[in-house]
């Protein structure tokens, strides 16, 4: 969690992460975006040059999913690559846009200026 112009973020840090490392972060966002009312939880998810595999990706597709109904939006930074697919196919599945920026400053600015 990030306090970002006096707005509340959660902050999701899979950066440079391996796939083991990836799994528990993502259960430890899962629980505490659930802890939050629906449609309140601005989300950032920083994946440069996160690595995954097969269980880290059903890992975080569950984790949009199941939590779609307490997100009122989400940004992601390091999406590159194989990570753009992996991006877009959860936010296909979650029927959810998930937007990329390329910085973090940028992600946040944004975050906090949605209604």
């Amino acid at each position: 969690m990030t306090l970002h112009k006096g707005v509340d973020v959660v902050v999701i840090d899979l950066a440079h992460t391996t796939p083991d490392e990836a799994i528990p972060i993502l259960t430890q966002a899962g629980e505490l975006i659930e802890s939050f009312p629906a449609h309140s939880v601005r989300a950032f998810t920083d994946a440069t040059g996160a690595i995954y595999s097969k269980e880290s990706f059903q890992a975080l597709k569950a984790l949009t999913i199941h939590n779609t109904p307490h997100i009122k939006a989400s940004a992601v930074i390091g999406a590159d690559g194989l990570r753009v697919f992996a991006m877009k196919a959860v936010a296909v599945v979650t029927q959810r846009h998930i937007r990329p920026f390329r910085t973090r400053e940028e992600a946040l600015d944004w975050l906090v200026s949605v209604d």
